[in-house]
Order: C-alpha cells, then sequence, then structure tokens
C-alpha cells in the first residue's frame, strides 16, 4: 500500500474518533452542568441562594470525572464531621481499640482496706451500673469487706470535669445528644424519670431508684393543658443538693391526668456516681454509706477489676448510624488522650493535634478546618468538602475500609436513612452520614452507580432555613446513582 494512502486513511481514522469522542466527551459536560443548574433551580425554589450549597463528587476509580460547586468552601458539617472523627479514631487507635474502666487499689486485697479503693475512668464507652456492679463484686469475691473510701479518678481528660466550664450547646442540655464526655462515663449520667399525675396529685419515680435521691413532687401547680406540653427543662425539675440527700424538685405547672416518661440528664454526675457506688458497695458488703471523693490517684496500682467497653469498630455503629454525639466526643478526646499529653495541655487541643498531623501527612490542605469536638454538634466546626472528599478516598483504601462501611447508615434501610432515598433508584447504593442542625444540612460518604462504580460524595448546605433544602442533596445522590462510565456516542453527528 502506498505510504501517501497510509497516511489518508490515517488521518481519516483520527478525524472518526475525534468526531465520535468529543461529543461524548460534551454530553457529560452538559450533563454537569445540567445538574448544577437542577440543584440551583431547587435551591431557589426553597428560596435559598446559590452560595448555601458546596459539594464535590467523584467515582474513586477515576477522580478527574469530578461534579463539584465550592468545593474548597469551609462549610458547617454538623454530623459529618463526625466521618473525620471515625476516620482519625481508626488510623491512630485502631478498629480493635477499647476504652475501659479500671477498679484499682494501693495495697493488695485483704478484709479490712486500709487505704481507699480507686474506680478510674479510661474512656469506657459502655459503663453501666450493671457492669459497675460488676467490677464492685469482683472486689467483694477477692475477700474485701471493708474500705475507708473510693476515689474516683476521672483525670485521663483534662479538665476532668467539663460540665464546670462549659456552656450549654442549646436550650435542652439534660438531652442525651448535649452529654458531656467524661474519662468515667456511668451510665453516661443518664436516669429514666416517670411523672404521672391525677385530678388532685402528682406522683413520679426514677429509673432505676438510688438511696439518697428524692423525688419531690408536692409543689407543683396541677392544670387543664395538654400533656404533651409539658418538658422537663431547668424552669420544671430544680435541684436542690440537701445535707443528708439530693432532690429534684418538680414546679411550676404540671397538665392533669398525665403520664410523662423521659430518659434525661437529671443530677450532678459527681452525686450520681456518689450516689450509685455507695448503693451497690452497700448492697454487696453490708458496708453503710462508704464515702466517695472525686480524686486523682495516680499511685494506685493494684488492678482489682476492669471492664472493657466494645471496640471502636462496634461503637462506631452508634457514632454513625445513629449519630450519636456523646460516643463521638469521648472517641475525640480518646485520640489524644492515647497519644498522650502534657498535664496542663488540653486533651481537646491534643487532639485537633494529632488529627491534623494525621490530615496533613496524607498531603492534604487542613486550612479549612476549625475543629471544637469532633462531633458537628458545635458552631464552630467548618470543613470543605473537598477535604472530607479526600479523607473519605483515603478511607476507602484502608484497611479499615469494612469497618467504616458497615458504621454507615445505608440508603433506605438503616439508621438516620431508614426513611431516605427509598426509592429503587437509591434503595442500598449509598452509605452515607447525614448531618443536621438548625443552619446546616448535610451528607458525605460513598454512592454506587449503574456500572457498579463507588463514588465519593461530601455535600453541604449552610443557611438558617437550610432544612428546607435537605432534597437538593438527595437530587445529587440520585444523579450519581444514574451514572455510568459506559461511552454515550450521538449517531447523529457528521463524521466528515
Amino acid at each position: 500500500m502506498p505510504a501517501q494512502r497510509v497516511i489518508v486513511l490515517c488521518v481519516f481514522a483520527l478525524s472518526i474518533l475525534a468526531c465520535t469522542s468529543s461529543p461524548a466527551d460534551k454530553a457529560q459536560h452538559l450533563t454537569q452542568e445540567e445538574l448544577q443548574s437542577q440543584l440551583v433551580a431547587q435551591l431557589q425554589q426553597a428560596r435559598l441562594p446559590a452560595e448555601a450549597l458546596a459539594y464535590v463528587a467523584y467515582p474513586l476509580t477515576n477522580p478527574t470525572e469530578k461534579v463539584s460547586y465550592q468545593a474548597e468552601k469551609s462549610m458547617q458539617p454538623a454530623s459529618t464531621m463526625k466521618l473525620l472523627t471515625s476516620i482519625t479514631g481508626l488510623e491512630l487507635l485502631g478498629a480493635a481499640y477499647r476504652g475501659k474502666t479500671q477498679l484499682l487499689a494501693y495495697e493488695q486485697a485483704q478484709k479490712q482496706m486500709r487505704h481507699p479503693l480507686v474506680l478510674q475512668g479510661v474512656a469506657d464507652m459502655d459503663l453501666t451500673l450493671q457492669q459497675l456492679w460488676f467490677l464492685l463484686q469482683q472486689a467483694y469475691d477477692l475477700g474485701i469487706r471493708q474500705i475507708p473510701a473510693i476515689h474516683i479518678d476521672r483525670s485521663w481528660f483534662n479538665p476532668a470535669r467539663q460540665e464546670l466550664s462549659a456552656l450549654p450547646f442549646d436550650e435542652t442540655p439534660r438531652e442525651y445528644y448535649n452529654l458531656l464526655p467524661d474519662a468515667l462515663f456511668l451510665q453516661r449520667n443518664m436516669l429514666g424519670i416517670s411523672l404521672k399525675s391525677t385530678a388532685e396529685q402528682l406522683s413520679g419515680q426514677f429509673y432505676p431508684s438510688l438511696q439518697g435521691l428524692e423525688l419531690i413532687t408536692d409543689q407543683v401547680q396541677l392544670t387543664d393543658t395538654a400533656c404533651s406540653d409539658w418538658y422537663p427543662d431547668l424552669h420544671q425539675l430544680a435541684f436542690k443538693r440537701q445535707p443528708h440527700a439530693v432532690q429534684l424538685v418538680v414546679q411550676g405547672k404540671f397538665p392533669k391526668n398525665c403520664h410523662n416518661y423521659d430518659y434525661l440528664q437529671l443530677i450532678n454526675r459527681v452525686d450520681f456516681t456518689r450516689l450509685a457506688i455507695q448503693q451497690l458497695w452497700q448492697q454487696i458488703s453490708g458496708q453503710i454509706a462508704v464515702p466517695v471523693l472525686e480524686q486523682k490517684a495516680a499511685a494506685a496500682t493494684v488492678l482489682l477489676a476492669e471492664h472493657q467497653s466494645r471496640t471502636l469498630a462496634e461503637v462506631l455503629r452508634d457514632i454513625n448510624k445513629n449519630s450519636d454525639n456523646a460516643l463521638t466526643r469521648q472517641l475525640y478526646l480518646a485520640i489524644g488522650a492515647h497519644q498522650g499529653a502534657t498535664e496542663t495541655e488540653l486533651t481537646a487541643i491534643t487532639s485537633e493535634k494529632h488529627i491534623r498531623s494525621f490530615i496533613r501527612k496524607l498531603a492534604l490542605d487542613d486550612s479549612s478546618l476549625s475543629l471544637e469536638n469532633g462531633s458537628g454538634l458545635s458552631r464552630t466546626e467548618r470543613i470543605s468538602p473537598h477535604l472530607l472528599a479526600a479523607l473519605l478516598q483515603h478511607a476507602f483504601r484502608a484497611q479499615y475500609q469494612p469497618e467504616l462501611l458497615a458504621s454507615l447508615p445505608l440508603a433506605g434501610v438503616d439508621g438516620s436513612l431508614k426513611r431516605r432515598l427509598t426509592q429503587a433508584q437509591t434503595l442500598g447504593k449509598a452509605r452515607l452520614k447525614t448531618g443536621s442542625l438548625r443552619n446546616v444540612v448535610a451528607l458525605a460518604g460513598f454512592v454506587t452507580d449503574q456500572s457498579g462504580r463507588v463514588w465519593v460524595v461530601a455535600s453541604f448546605i449552610n443557611d438558617p432555613k437550610a432544612a428546607r433544602a435537605r432534597h437538593v442533596l438527595d437530587s445529587l445522590i440520585e444523579w450519581i446513582t444514574k451514572q455510568s462510565d459506559k461511552i454515550i456516542y450521538d449517531n447523529t453527528t457528521d463524521l466528515v
């Protein structure tokens, strides 16, 4: 074949390839433009500005196929910040990490101890009253019958008692989601309270009941208001410490013929721990009203008993599927405490240092990041979609990927996504962490498209009316599930 003819054929073939691929690229580009136009239009319909939205999404196998809008913008992430804490925890602590509570002594076990026992918290996630009973029972089984006191050591976190200085996040500080972290996380300082009224009187009780904790119900005015309107806020339930008891006084107005049950932080955690230990030790040993004091006890080295919490891999399911703020804040401080800190440095500061160090080792820019407690329950925490997506991309390739994926809500199936993204196109196709505050909605995680490719996505809306536009982020997820890696050709294009 003459060389000139070969050149002509090659040029002709290349021209065909150029003509056929160019429309495909154009079509893909238009599809992305249409996505952005659709999302902005939905925002406008919800009366939100386009500037409220920021997102990035791309297939992990081809990050250049990226769709994004304001991806570098530092945004308030709400609970999607839990992904950062989860990934860092898995990276620095490991999936098998367990918090613990130790019962220690200054001397070997004997019938009458000369020195106090020490209950030391080391970020236990699961210490219940039943587990506390078992720790004390083990001391009894070792032959201990009389003790001069029990010291409570919360010093693994600094400050040991955050409640002394922390401001409430909102107007419902007794709710579980507002629980502050504590190295000794006994029963998460939560108690059940049942209040039941007739037309003439109010009665009530605690669950579980504690000796030395009294519920005063004779100081209320019964009214004909709706039972659903009553809430046990700080004005309705007053905490009072008396010489021989701790009291919770129901005051103000209470509806007639009403039965109300709540599970709340009702009393000071120091009093709660003291009353629980005194009651359980008395039941076990017969010793009445053993003194219980808050005191650091580094010299107590004899281990009598120990409780270990679930592994981090298991705890993450509560953190991410149920968006548990309290456990996330425990994990955030555990990162700093476990990595080591000076006695004067706040544990939260140490945690932030190690998190930023981890991010920088990945050669990622952390300038968009602002941290407070790692849970997203904050008015100051910030992160960009770009940084969060990059961290998710790293985690997907890490050895702990299965543990992280298993912790994320599955679209339309469980957790905070159980009633969301339930249509056939998205059902079971996304593992995403949700985020919601008064001025934030967010989604971040992994989505599978029609070709089976896994996409990473991070998306935020920040606006006082953000809740109006939750469906905008759902539309982004739906768009991803419809994507394919197959090349589409426009047969109407002239190949000449």
